[in-house]
């Protein structure tokens, strides 16, 4: 034997006389709750979970972060085994439906006061009437607009006032005063281009319907009317119109154009402030709130990131205490400070101060309180969203609106079948 392993020999068989040497009633004591969050840098999430251990010193937390490009693949293999690994997992919203009609997902109405939360992330946690995540912060886009490019075309910008937003004919009759395609400078862009995230309110705007009630059929929703032609002004800013840049999808990209000055509008997610701020030193812009289609009404997507607790745990008191307590107005004040989700809890509004005295914060907690629609719940939200991202794309290269978006709800009908009965 090796000194180094006569070492570690000896360490373990100390731990092992010590552990036997702990009063039996410490031992029992002691819990350990296995966590799988999102891999957030270490001074966003270490922080939360040490509060919650300082509340509950018995309680230790083994943290496992996962990159987003891995945890949702991760966590299906993880839950597919149906053991009780890991006792509390983040839930990306809309997967709510998914996982709770799988028997993923605790129901958690015995531990969530409705009542503190915005409205919105409660319908984003619930699936057949009953709560299955706990909201742990929410989302919101906003129009982001370049003040000098809006100057030197003598246009007047939008106004910050949610009453008196502008219409998405006003977005696309200024964007074209400002577009320039063949030096690839552009009128408008949407953050995400593909995404029925920042789509969907196209038609919602209109009056439509993303998805049956049940969740379980596509057609006659996406394809009906109001989608066909909020869908048809997409896809226009494109073709016709030729304001927005075609086939730029990837996310990172498109903040680029506008911080580089090369597009007049984007609009972004709350988070892109910051990013405009602190990578673009000579980028003055303004915000606004989400445009709207002048014969319908204002939508605004949202939801984000919430947690569930996994059914087969066997730490059950150990897992209601995290989610009363990660969900307390102090700790949500925190989660705030770390990484600025939009709040969810209503409290954590109230006390913000300063914090929220700005135009864009302002304009959010509006649209929180009665613009804001999550996606759709139903147990195919995976399948749903990859269909029609597809679709999205070949709108936007000019295919057939209708004959896509039929094509597109015949295929999500089939993919979200097994999830009847």
């Amino acid at each position: 034997m090796t000194s180094l392993s006569r070492r570690r020999a000896i360490q373990a068989s100390l731990a092992a006389g010590a552990m036997l040497a702990a009063p039996a009633g410490a031992r029992a004591q002691q819990t350990a709750l296995k966590v799988v969050w999102m891999g957030w840098p270490d001074g966003q999430v270490l922080p939360l979970m040490e509060a919650f251990e300082k509340r509950n010193p018995a309680i230790k937390l083994a943290v496992e972060r996962m990159p987003f490009t891995q945890i949702f693949q991760a966590l299906e293999v993880r839950l597919n085994a149906r053991d009780n690994d890991p006792d509390i997992f983040i839930v990306d919203s809309p997967l709510t439906a998914s996982y709770a009609s799988r028997g993923h997902l605790m129901e958690l109405d015995a531990l969530i006061d409705k009542s503190r939360f915005a409205p919105s992330a409660i319908v984003a946690a619930t699936y057949q009437g009953k709560i299955y995540s706990a909201p742990f912060g929410s989302s919101m886009q906003v129009l982001y607009y370049n003040k000098a490019m809006f100057k030197a075309a003598g246009v007047e910008p939008p106004s910050a006032d949610t009453a008196k937003r502008w219409t998405w004919e006003q977005v696309v009759e200024a964007a074209r005063k400002m577009a320039k395609p063949a030096e690839n400078t552009w009128g408008f862009i949407f953050e995400q281009q593909e995404r029925p995230y920042q789509l969907l309110p196209l038609g919602q705007s209109l009056g439509g319907t993303a998805l049956s009630p049940d969740g379980l059929k596509a057609t006659g929703y996406i394809d009906g009317p109001a989608f066909v032609e909020g869908f048809t002004f997409m896809q226009k800013l494109y073709t016709e119109w030729k304001v927005s840049p075609p086939g730029q999808f990837d996310t990172a990209l498109t903040p680029e154009l506008f911080g580089a000055g090369k597009c007049a509008m984007i609009l972004g997610g709350t988070f892109l402030y910051d990013t405009f701020k602190s990578k673009f030193a000579n980028l003055d812009f303004g915000v606004a709130p989400h445009p709207y289609f002048a014969k319908g009404k204002p939508v605004t997507p949202t939801g984000a990131w919430h947690f569930g607790i996994n059914p087969r745990s066997t730490q059950k008191e150990a897992t209601a205490k995290f989610v009363r307590d990660m969900l307390s107005d102090d700790i949500q004040a925190q989660w705030f400070t770390l990484r600025p989700y939009v709040p969810v809890v209503t409290a954590v509004w109230q006390k913000g101060g300063a914090s929220f005295d700005s135009d864009m914060w302002r304009i959010v907690r509006k649209e929180l309180e009665g613009t804001a629609v999550p996606r759709p719940a139903t147990p195919g939200f995976r399948e749903y969203e990859d269909v029609l991202r597809v679709a999205l794309r070949d709108l936007q290269a000019g295919g057939n609106v209708q004959q896509v978006l039929t094509a597109a709800a015949q295929k999500i009908d089939r993919e979200i079948a097994k999830y009847k009965g």
